[in-house]
């Protein structure tokens, strides 16, 4: 055996080389490090030039302050910077970039050059060049103010790490969904990236959110965007989300900002998720443009060398609050009248160390902590938006595909294979899920009464014997106490047999075997992040999948009618409890242009 190699300090290339494996991922990470710094600088023009993705040449150029000569070469030190002072100041970070490793880390794994011009020396410039960690001198060069860094041939210094990108044009995606994204928090900043010589994205400065959703995704993803606004003591929330029917297999869609910085955190994204609770399908995500404001000292940015995570001193109460504020704007389907967005804001004066958690599993604290943590944010509305601010996001006309119509003003003409109602509008043609429209009223009443005192009885003059498998025995007599908060009586008989005394009056006609099954699975099995809220949403959308109205069960004219009557005081009636839609809309214009009438 070898005997122990004595403790050493390492020598100042292996440290930097080792602080650049932290902050330098990838192509998208010199980037991401450099345009925050640009930021940082108040640059009103950053552009971007890639070659190869990244990997062979990168070149960013601002119109920033720019960085004094003399002050250049210790820009390229290890943790030197113009962003703090003192330990303090991390607890109340006002800049995207404050650790002064992104410079010195960049360049001593590329051939790194630094050009940079301040107000007074305009138009004299001054550069720098690093090659294998050895610093040129500084030279002059004619520059209007601003600056701009080359970086060259990625991980030339550690040929290792290269077997670990991706082709090109992988690389440039994560470039250009990360300017993408900071395109949408920073309007004020025009925005350039060529790749190989061909311009991919541009967006000119703006003061107009709308302007910048065009320019990015274009008018149908501008259209099916909604305001979402709240303001609660030390929390504001602001921005933009997605209507239910638009959703995606991945959160990439998901752009969160807190305070002016890109952040992915998961307690976030599942906030957001949340807040769709009920509207979408599971394993999908929204399109989201979230911007959070919060006191500095309430929250660490400095848990990750990328700056990629936040940690907030309350996550419970921020997750609670960003997912309330989502399901507040969606309960009042936006999207029914555009005009109508300034109503979507909500404040309350109570100090947000007032809201609550919601860890234990009980109908009583259900419906009491609810009211007592979420009651008062909803009493007060904020002042409306702006005029220009609301006339930014009214679309002239909305496109959305599904839920924009009521269904009282909806002509009954039949029923499709069974299954669908077939209904006319003003210009359109609609074809309703029955099975999925009678899952959400009969959800929607279920929780009405849950959180009224409980859900009412009906007992049975010939009480029902359940015979169930050692397995499930076991769970469904875990839960025999919850199992009276949602309407059942419930007793054992027997070692792995059970007598069923009562069942909810709600739930007619069901298979009470496989709803007690299932509802014992949901309890014992149902997700624990949300706590009490979103297992019993789930007990309660498994109770609600067992009414009466199943698919290719025929209806009569009245009971065709009877149904859409329900669906119009129902709340979130355009989804079933698990995230379906309910109804789906064909314009006069689409079956026009199918016969040939329109081109």
């Amino acid at each position: 055996m070898n005997p122990p190699r004595p403790i050493q300090i390492l020598p100042e290339n292996v440290v930097h080389k080792i602080a650049a494996g932290e902050v330098v991922e990838r192509p998208v990470s010199v980037v991401k490090e450099l345009v925050e710094n640009s930021l940082d600088a108040g640059a009103t023009r950053i552009h971007v030039t890639l070659e190869q993705g990244g990997c062979r040449a990168i070149v960013i150029s601002d119109d920033g302050h720019g960085i004094p000569p003399d002050q250049l070469p210790l820009a390229l030190k290890r943790h030197a910077t113009s962003k703090i002072t003192r330990a303090e100041d991390l607890f109340s970070l006002h800049t995207l970039g404050f650790r002064g490793e992104a410079l010195p880390s960049i360049a001593s794994i590329s051939d790194f050059r630094i050009e940079s011009a301040t107000e007074g020396s305009d138009p004299l410039g001054y550069a720098i060049d690093v090659k294998g960690g050895k610093l040129s001198d500084l030279q002059e060069l004619p520059m209007s103010r601003g600056t701009r860094i080359s970086v060259k041939e990625l991980f030339c210094t550690t040929p290792a790490r290269l077997k670990f990108l991706k082709r090109p044009e992988t690389e440039w995606s994560h470039i250009a969904d990360l300017l993408t994204a900071m395109a949408l928090h920073h309007l004020g900043v025009e925005w350039r990236l060529e790749h190989n010589g061909k311009v991919s994205l541009f967006c000119p400065a703006t003061d107009d959110p709308r302007r910048r959703i065009l320019d990015l995704f274009g008018k149908e993803t501008m259209e099916i965007l909604y305001p979402v606004e709240r303001r609660i003591s030390e929390l504001e929330i602001r921005g933009l989300i997605s209507h239910p029917n638009f959703s995606k297999k991945t959160n990439r869609h998901l752009y969160v900002f807190v305070n002016g910085r890109l952040v992915q955190d998961r307690l976030i994204n599942h906030a957001v998720v949340n807040g769709y609770r009920g509207l979408l399908m599971t394993q999908q995500y929204p399109m989201a443009i979230l911007h959070l404001n919060v006191d500095p000292a309430l929250v660490d940015v400095n848990v990750h060398p990328t700056k990629r995570e936040v940690r907030f001193s309350n996550s419970n109460v921020v997750h609670q609050l960003l997912s309330d504020t989502i399901r507040r704007c969606l309960d009042s389907s936006p999207w029914r009248d555009v005009a109508s967005a300034e109503n979507q804001a909500f404040e309350s004066s109570s100090p947000l160390a007032a809201a609550v958690g919601f860890e234990s599993f009980s109908r009583e604290d259900y419906g009491r902590r609810v009211q007592a943590a979420l009651g008062d944010f909803a009493a007060r509305p904020l002042p409306s938006l702006g005029a220009a601010e609301r006339g930014a996001w009214q679309a002239e006309e909305r496109s959305a595909k599904i839920g924009t119509l009521a269904f009282s003003s909806l002509r009954l003409i039949g029923q499709l294979n069974a299954t669908y109602l077939v209904c006319e509008s003003e210009g359109s043609l609609l074809l309703i899920d029955q099975h999925a429209a009678h899952e959400r009223i009969g959800f929607e009443n279920l929780k009405r009464s849950y959180l009224s005192g409980a859900l009412p009885q009906q007992r049975l003059l010939h009480p029902e014997t359940l015979e169930l498998p050692e397995n499930e025995a076991a769970r469904l007599r875990s839960c025999l106490s919850k199992l009276e908060t949602f309407g059942f009586a419930v007793d054992e008989f027997g070692e792995n047999t059970f007598v069923l005394k009562a069942h909810p009056t709600l739930l007619k006609g069901a298979d009470w075997m496989a709803v007690l099954r299932e509802v014992a699975q949901e309890i014992e099995d149902g997700p624990g992040l949300e706590g009490v809220q979103e297992r019993v949403d789930h007990v309660l959308a498994t109770m609600a999948c067992h009414r009466q109205i199943r698919a290719h069960q025929r209806l009569n004219d009245e009971e065709m009618r009877a149904l859409l009557g329900e669906l119009e005081g129902t709340p979130r009636s355009y989804h079933c409890p698990h995230g379906r839609p309910v109804m789906v809309e064909i314009e006069s214009r689409e079956i026009e242009k199918w016969f040939k009438r329109v081109l």
